[in-house]
């Protein structure tokens, strides 16, 4: 399953003609792109890529193994759909863990679209934070669920087949209509939050592992609010009674009042995931798997074209 992502990566290099367009496509960004081409090249002991300048140039070997994985690739799809045909997915259940980020937008509209297509499968929605889903799922309370990878460190991940889903680009959101600190904020000036109240929300809505965050920020942020639900959170936001972090997720819909900034460059992105017990996938697993990955490449091409300042 590993080896088919880093295939897509590569076609999708080669359709869209940089890897910065393929990463938009498959919502990631650019360094993940890049990585998942490092791991091919390593694993077929071949350059598949060439880079020229800001663009990319598709080697001999890397069109050959391209135009060989758009067949492989459509083969795949075409047998999942003729086996899912063969047992029509008739029964069943699927049970599903997320978080509140998650919850919000992605996978609601993931379960409606599973629910469209497979009428007769039991579906059911779980969890508003990450931190049991990963003994949920080795215990089989659970088959599938969103984690990020603040979820999978040290052995957390043991027991566990992890998909990338998408890279989550991190906002600072402050109320639109006030002056954060003495002298305002921009892009480039974190440290004019270094007065401010802060808000943390739930894990994993929050604001991320500390050390990197105040490091990201230079200063320790003075945190005076911890709040579970996003839209309280959001509410405190806009009344201009602290800032908080945003995952991208949320922030392409957030309301007018929030001014976003982003901290692209500054703190790394949030990485979610597809996580399932290892070895032990349901049925309906693998066809909720690529309507969430359906699902999430529109929310990247809706976050690309979201006005951030």
């Amino acid at each position: 399953m590993r080896d088919l992502h880093r295939l897509r990566v590569l076609v999708e290099i080669a359709d869209r003609g940089s890897m910065s367009a393929a990463a938009r496509a498959l919502s990631f960004s650019q360094p993940a792109v890049s990585r998942q081409i490092e791991a091919l090249e390593h694993e077929v002991g071949a350059q598949l890529v060439q880079r020229l300048g800001r663009g990319v140039r598709l080697t001999d070997a890397g069109m050959l193994l391209a135009d060989r994985a758009r067949g492989i690739l459509s083969q795949v799809v075409a047998v999942q759909q003729e086996l899912r045909a063969m047992s029509g997915l008739r029964g069943g259940r699927l049970r599903v863990g997320g978080f509140a980020g998650v919850n919000a937008y992605l996978l609601p509209q993931s379960l409606a679209h599973f629910a469209e297509r497979y009428p007769q499968v039991g579906l059911s929605l779980s969890g508003w934070t990450t931190r049991h889903h990963a003994a949920d799922l080795r215990s089989g309370l659970i088959d599938i669920a969103l984690v990020t990878g603040w979820d999978l460190t040290g052995e957390q991940a043991c027991g566990l087949d992890v998909l990338p889903l998408l890279e989550d680009e991190l906002f600072i959101a402050v109320a639109r209509d006030r002056r954060a600190g003495r002298g305002g904020f921009s892009r480039g000036e974190l440290h004019d939050l270094a007065e401010e109240t802060w808000i943390e929300g739930a894990h994993p809505d929050c604001l991320g592992p500390q050390p990197e965050f105040e490091s990201a920020l230079g200063f320790a942020p003075h945190i005076h609010f911890q709040v579970g639900d996003w839209s309280a959170v959001s509410r405190l936001v806009e009344m201009s009674a602290g800032v908080t972090l945003v995952p991208g997720l949320l922030a392409v819909r957030s309301s007018g009042k929030i001014a976003l900034h982003s901290l692209a460059g500054k703190f790394p992105p949030r990485r979610v995931y597809i996580a399932l017990p290892e070895g032990r996938h349901a049925p309906a697993a693998e066809p909720m798997i690529e309507i969430l990955l359906e699902v999430a490449r529109k929310e990247g091409e809706l976050l690309s074209g979201t006005a951030i300042h």
